[in-house]
């Protein structure tokens, strides 16, 4: 795609934000291809000698990458898909059907967005342990959607505020439920609404090391992010493990928004902006 003369004053101004932000990302993946000789006694900018592949399969094996990384697949497909099932009714619910306390209810939603999940730890934490969900996929699936539900709710209902409501009278006396307006008439047009939550769910979930450093303490349950944590005691000062897991741990996540970030972009826009 060529670039617009008038274009290029906003291309110039934001090139030097671009080098900013992906600096970091450059000097972790050129550290993580270095040797532990190399990262301790040369120059921290330079380029390595020898690209050192393999210790991608040392952090691999001895963080044991594999496993942690089913248990995130585990983790991101419940999250995003409870998301879904939850959050689009409630915005559909919450901007197309009328009933007592509507606004207040969402309101109550929206302050979720206030408070960090850091204030609310100890709490969820009792209930995951009432419930015996403590140590298990299931609960952090249930504690990262609930964290994630005012946001999705927002958004969804942000995005069906701006449909048009003859579409739902028009269904209705065709006789249609509102699970048919929803499932048969909305969802079809709501393509990009869904592809954001989708991609700010899987985004939010697998870079998420809180709470599952909260939840899950058995290290045939935990997450990729957590991984890390297994070179903070014998391997802590072999850096390049350090740094070739911080690549693998980030990588997928970021193959992801790049594929997406068109749709990712468009369902914002259409969706929270003009809600």
């Amino acid at each position: 795609m060529s670039v617009q003369k008038r274009e290029w004053p906003a291309v110039l101004a934001l090139t030097p934000v671009m080098l900013l932000v992906l600096a970091p990302f450059f000097w972790l993946i050129v550290s993580s291809l270095k040797s532990e000789v190399e990262i301790g006694q040369a120059d921290p900018l330079s380029l390595p000698a020898n690209l050192m592949w393999h210790n991608y399969q040392d952090a691999w094996r001895i963080g044991g990458f594999g496993e942690l990384i089913g248990n995130s697949f585990l983790n991101l497909a419940g999250v995003v898909a409870l998301t879904l099932l939850t959050c689009t009714p409630a915005g559909y619910a919450l901007s197309k059907i009328r009933f007592p306390g509507r606004e207040w209810l969402f309101y109550a939603f929206i302050l979720g967005l206030t408070i960090p999940v850091q204030a609310i730890v100890i709490p969820l934490y009792e209930v995951l342990t009432a419930l015996g969900l403590v140590n298990s996929l299931s609960g952090i699936v249930l504690a990262q959607v609930s964290n994630g539900i005012p946001f999705g709710i927002f958004l969804m209902r942000s995005f069906f505020t701006n449909v048009p409501d003859e579409l739902v009278e028009a269904a209705k006396v065709d006789g249609a439920t509102h699970v048919q307006i929803l499932t048969k008439v909305f969802l079809p047009i709501s393509t990009p609404a869904v592809q954001a939550l989708v991609i700010i769910s899987a985004l939010s979930t697998w870079n998420d090391f809180f709470l599952p450093l909260v939840v899950l303490i058995s290290p045939e349950v935990q997450t990729l992010p957590l991984g890390l944590v297994r070179f903070a005691g014998t391997y802590s000062s072999e850096y390049r493990l350090v740094f070739s897991g911080t690549v693998i741990t980030f990588l997928p996540i970021i193959i992801l928004y790049i594929l997406t970030q068109r749709r990712f972009t468009e369902g914002l826009t259409q969706g929270a902006i003009k809600g």
